[in-house]
């Protein structure tokens, strides 16, 4: 049927993207799973060097922090159903300030927001993660993204059930509150491999820290 996102290849395939102070660089594919650590190293938010004002023998001062009117954006955010105009805003934020972020490949059952069974050992390891003293005080931003198979209406509201479905696992298994991870569904509109569009790895959730809630 026109619209349905089929399940997951076989291959397992965690990336990690855009994370400051981490060895890997952007679209870095990892063979195996990230370890729990990996993934605390990962989201842990780090203070870039501001070079244009760096003097010599002296440290480099952090990038400036967040200002007040972001920072109350980010912490009124809904755990569900964001308006595309907040979903603009927060992208805004992400891509401006940097904000340390993961990607998971997610298997579901086909044409379904049901978690495979062999994707559960990551979701453990992002709910210790998770609970870790570097991250225990963040909001998380949980994205959800198919491939492009399928119509573009269906392709986000399963995204955004898919991604929901990983905030209930992490909520029901782990001490998390549920404020804390906000689950937004992208669909296809950001294909991490738009050169083979209904390539697995483009079926995946992204995890991002926005900071102390």
């Amino acid at each position: 049927m026109k619209g349905k996102t089929g399940a997951l290849g076989s291959a397992r395939i965690i990336t990690l993207a855009a994370v400051a102070g981490v060895a890997f660089g952007p679209g870095f594919a990892a063979a195996q799973s990230l370890s729990a650590d990996q993934m605390i190293e990962g989201l842990a938010r780090k203070p870039k060097a501001n070079t244009r004002s760096l003097v010599i023998g002296k440290p480099a001062p952090a990038t400036p922090s967040m200002d007040a009117e972001d920072r109350d954006f980010l912490r009124s955010l809904p755990a569900r159903g964001l308006k595309v105009e907040a979903k603009a805003k927060l992208d805004e934020i992400v891509a401006e300030k940097d904000l340390p972020k993961i990607n998971l490949e997610i298997h579901f059952a086909y044409d379904s927001a049901r978690i495979d069974e062999d994707s559960i050992p990551d979701l453990v390891k992002l709910g210790t993660a998770l609970n870790h003293p570097a991250l225990v005080q963040s909001r998380v931003v949980l994205n959800g993204h198919t491939d492009a198979a399928g119509g573009d209406a269906y392709n986000l509201d399963l995204s955004e059930e898919r991604a929901a479905a990983v905030r209930d696992y992490l909520i029901d298994h782990f001490p998390i509150d549920g404020h804390r991870l906000i689950a937004i569904g992208y669909g296809e509109e950001r294909l991490k491999n738009p050169h083979h569009p209904d390539a697995d790895e483009n079926r995946r959730v992204e995890v991002i820290n926005l900071g102390a809630y």
